[in-house]
């Protein structure tokens, strides 16, 4: 699974993981290539292009086969094996997120978390301990995380993520609003809640 995929077609064949995740069907069904269509609201060309790039899955008239697809995405995706992350920031949002039982659905396991609260550091939630912030880099190294989900405001992002890459986090999720600087090799991911509203309140607008 050595493809260059782009971050669209990342996007799309998540969206198809999940829902044969979440069919209930037995791995010898199959679905069809409309089927993935309307539930992910892609065309059913579109799902026969991207899934037909990893070689002839498709059945004519019948579809895919789910275990074969489960299989292929599951590779793509390299969850066959439990992936360590870590939470930065434990306010509401982060808070929220340790509570999320779909990491561990999705083969994520939340190892630990940091925060600059001295009412928090070293409690536990959900049976995650959280550590001082200031000695992030040297707790990480004692611990095998491979990705970071960042809660924290924008004014201290940009230091928690050089504090990451720093500890060799390479693929990072990350709340605070801004720009933030990251090396090449680094992965970084944002979603900025307030450019997502913005956009809900734009496209409310053209519907009333």
């Amino acid at each position: 699974m050595g493809r260059k995929i782009s971050t669209s077609g990342i996007y799309r064949l998540a969206l198809y993981n999940r829902y044969i995740s979440d069919l209930g069907k037995d791995d010898s069904d199959y679905v069809s290539s409309q089927e993935l269509a309307r539930a992910t609201g892609h065309t059913a060309a579109q799902v026969r292009k991207d899934l037909t790039y990893y070689g002839s899955l498709g059945e004519p008239g019948k579809g895919y086969e789910i275990g074969k697809l489960k299989t292929l995405l599951t590779g793509i995706f390299n969850k066959d094996r439990i992936r360590n992350i870590i939470i930065v920031g434990v306010g509401n949002l982060g808070m929220a997120l340790m509570a999320y039982e779909g990491f561990k659905s999705q083969q994520f396991n939340i190892i630990a978390a940091f925060d600059i609260d001295v009412m928090k550091i070293g409690k536990s939630i959900e049976g995650v301990k959280i550590h001082d912030i200031a000695n992030m880099e040297t707790t990480l190294t004692d611990l095998n995380a491979e990705m970071a989900i960042v809660s924290v405001p924008a004014s201290s992002a940009q230091e928690v993520i050089d504090k990451l890459v720093s500890a060799g986090i390479k693929c990072i999720l990350n709340f605070a609003p801004g720009h933030l600087n990251v090396p090449e090799y680094v992965n970084i991911h944002n979603v900025d809640l307030s450019i997502e509203l913005d956009r809900l309140y734009y496209l409310l607008k053209n519907v009333e």
